[in-house]
């Protein structure tokens, strides 16, 4: 299965009820690579990025503010 561009996960988000859950190994990694995305578009400034509080080593979360 092919790796979808992580700024359609962003997208995803803003076109969600409340937010998704992304599932990764390395969570800060991630979370950096996400911030480089969310600059693109202004629209993605609504996208909060957090790690997840319940489980920090797997999980991050793209939440609407």
């Amino acid at each position: 299965m092919a790796e979808l561009p992580l700024i359609h996960y962003l997208y995803q988000a803003l076109n969600s009820e409340h937010g998704i859950v992304l599932e990764t190994t390395d969570p800060e990694r991630l979370r950096q690579k996400l911030y480089a995305e969310r600059k693109k578009d202004p629209d993605l400034s609504r996208i909060s990025i957090n790690i997840s509080r319940t489980q920090p080593e797997s999980q991050i979360w793209l939440t609407k503010r």
